[in-house]
């Protein structure tokens, strides 16, 4: 009996090894162009004194151990065993990280202190 398919097409063990180091070494590069936003405050009426910037590491201080409470108290995410139980636990993780942001971003504007995203390189 003769088959109608042709073969499937095995690439030599010594290609695809260099098939995956060139691939490796051209992601490379854009690992490095990637950007991440970091949080900025900034007081609103402006002061950048000695005293203002003593009053904002206090602040700053007091609004990180608000979100490291809420974080304590969060119920652990499980990862499941497959992947749709994956992908479920990192969308739980991106709410939950917007929610300790905007702890942050209350607690500061309680102290007088607006947000500004800035974008940084990696």
């Amino acid at each position: 009996m003769t088959s109608l398919y042709a073969p499937p097409f095995r690439m030599p063990i010594a290609a695809r090894s260099r098939l995956w180091l060139a691939t490796a070494i051209l992601a490379l590069p854009l690992s490095a162009c990637t950007t991440r936003s970091v949080m900025n405050f900034n007081r609103l009426d402006g002061r950048a004194d000695a005293a203002a910037v003593a009053q904002f590491q206090q602040d700053d201080a007091i609004c990180k151990g608000e979100v490291a409470k809420a974080q304590a108290m969060a119920a652990p995410i499980y990862m499941g065993r497959s992947l749709a139980d994956a992908m479920e636990a990192g969308m739980k993780e991106g709410q939950r990280n917007n929610a300790l942001r905007q702890i942050m971003v209350g607690c500061m504007a309680q102290r007088n202190y607006t947000m500004t995203l800035m974008t940084v390189p990696n």
